[in-house]
């Protein structure tokens, strides 16, 4: 996949808005300075894409329109609610210690959305969000390049999202950790993934929204002529019991991408390689 979108606007995008965000390094899905990777110096790419359907490497860029939680909310609470959107919120408490320190809360969740009526919270649900990161070089060359010339011509920008690793080292153990609490609260938990990631995934049983513990967002992202844009999610209902036995297993690359990966390491930078012995 190829780098798709810089500081939110699609790479071919050369309008004077376009550019006036990115040399700002303005997150243009939060309205914001973007941060990722560093607040100094950040490397503005969202996404890499493969044709007309992106992938996000980077959490905001679900933000867009506030979508993810207008269509949480339809299905936690209804239509016609007015809610709020309350960023990174703890949700476990570790008791003080011996020495009389005093208790801390763990466990941020992305972000709750809170039901409103009458100015009062009555109900609220979680959401979740997982972007993927890559393998391959860094792209921090590449971005640099495309802020001075303003192009990626003739650049290899190819990169894969890891997905697999991703989905174990970074999905797993968030999971594990928060949708039991809200599964004895009887609280809906919702994960937002594009549709790439989602694909990547091994097989779960679905079940019905009533049964649901872990409802699942997935957007596709797609180029419909004026950029890139996130699509109508496939809304899949899962039982978290299911989904941690599927992703606990993981599926089996193929033996090519195993090669493909030492062939990679071996004919990397030198203080990366591996030890060569003659037996």
């Amino acid at each position: 996949m190829k780098v798709a979108e810089v500081f939110g606007f699609e790479v071919g995008d050369q309008s004077a808005e376009a550019w006036d965000v990115r040399e700002a390094r303005l997150c243009r899905f939060r309205n914001s300075p973007c941060t990722k990777s560093s607040k100094t110096d950040p490397l503005g790419i969202c996404s890499l894409a493969d044709g007309r359907t992106a992938a996000s490497l980077c959490p905001v860029r679900f933000l867009e329109n506030d979508r993810i939680f207008r269509d949480a909310a339809v299905i936690a609470f209804g239509t016609s609610v007015t809610i709020g959107v309350f960023p990174e919120i703890r949700i476990l408490e570790i008791a003080a210690g011996e020495d009389g320190g005093k208790s801390k809360k763990i466990g941020k969740v992305d972000f709750l959305i809170g039901k409103i009526e009458a100015d009062r919270i009555t109900d609220f649900a979680a959401v979740e969000i997982q972007a993927a990161y890559f393998s391959g070089g860094s792209l921090r060359e590449v971005f640099k390049h495309f802020m001075a010339h303003r192009s990626v011509e003739g650049l290899d920008t190819k990169r894969r999202p890891d997905f697999r690793s991703c989905a174990q080292k970074r999905l797993v153990p968030q999971l594990q950790l928060k949708i039991p609490v809200f599964r004895r609260w009887g609280k809906k938990f919702f994960v937002v993934v594009d549709s790439a990631f989602f694909a990547s995934l091994p097989a779960f049983p679905r079940t019905t929204p009533s049964n649901s513990e872990l409802t699942w967002l997935a957007y596709p992202i797609v180029n419909d002529g004026a950029g890139f844009a996130l699509a109508d999610p496939e809304i899949v209902y899962s039982e978290w019991d299911e989904v941690q036995n599927s992703l606990r297993e993981g599926k089996p690359p193929e033996p090519a991408e195993i090669v493909s990966e030492l062939q990679a390491k071996l004919d990397g930078p030198l203080k990366r390689r591996p030890i060569i012995l003659t037996c």
